[in-house]
């Protein structure tokens, strides 16, 4: 049998060398590909702008600009959590930039021991609060509005034993009602469910949070919109905040435009 020349040889080798492991990435990836394929889709029907995160080095995490059924604007990204977050490993985010104001309403999960947000306990004094505010109204607010918030209930057994809902006193409806609640509780069998939610209003906008176990599908990107675009309808008229921005305010401020 005639031997093959080295000129065939190598190029041979480094064919099987290379093909072998991206045919294996190809076929173990074909999956999440579709899925992201299936978002951008579903946002160019709608009329949403997407697009990948390619500097973060994650395949799945993408941003989309869009809009809610009322018409509200919002921004939504979807990123890996870090390595100290448990139960959960994606951050899907909705922020909504027209809604911003000084932090006045806040849903909050519970731990294990149905303790909600640890900011509560810090208690802040008047003169601590206007030191932060020196660098950061953003956060300033954040500790007044922990420090006199009250507790709504939802009506909703279970959804109140995993949530704390919290309002500034003069925030007279509650930003979750029973029918929200068991929206947030109970999700379609083909979205990714979520660990927990978050939400928060402050001078960068309203920002409702999903944790998710794994990436998002394009279900989980329309239920979670709906969600969120439902309860950023029931938030009370935003309050500027008192304090001007600070410096680090400033570059948060730069980071999100």
């Amino acid at each position: 049998m005639k031997p093959y020349p080295p000129i065939i040889l190598v190029p041979l080798f480094f064919a099987i060398a290379l093909g072998v492991p991206l045919g294996l990435y190809a076929l173990l990836t074909r999956g999440r590909r579709r899925t992201m394929h299936e978002i951008e889709e579903g946002a160019s029907a709608r009329g949403w702008s997407y697009r990948l995160r390619r500097w973060q080095g994650n395949p799945t995490a993408f941003l989309i600009d869009g809009w809610s059924t009322q018409g509200t604007r919002w921004v939504l990204t979807s990123e890996s959590a870090g390595e100290s977050d448990h139960g959960w490993s994606v951050r899907l985010e909705l922020r909504f930039p027209n809604l911003a104001g000084e932090v006045d309403v806040a849903v909050w999960p519970r731990d294990g021991h149905g303790r909600g947000s640890p900011l509560r306990s810090l208690h802040a004094s008047r003169e601590t609060q206007a030191r932060v505010a020196g660098f950061s109204a953003t956060a300033a607010s954040a500790l007044n509005f922990f420090d006199e918030a009250r507790e709504m209930s939802t009506g909703v057994a279970a959804f109140d034993s995993a949530y704390q809902v919290l309002a500034r006193p003069r925030v007279e409806t509650p930003p979750i009602d029973a029918g929200l609640a068991e929206r947030i509780l109970h999700w379609p069998a083909d979205a990714i469910a979520p660990h927990s939610l978050l939400a928060l209003r402050d001078p960068f906008g309203f920002h409702v949070q999903a944790r998710l176990r794994a990436p998002a599908n394009w279900a989980t990107v329309v239920y979670f919109t709906d969600v969120a675009g439902d309860l950023a309808q029931r938030l009370p008229t935003p309050v500027e905040a008192a304090a001007p921005p600070g410096w680090v305010d400033r570059l948060v401020a730069r980071f999100l435009r």
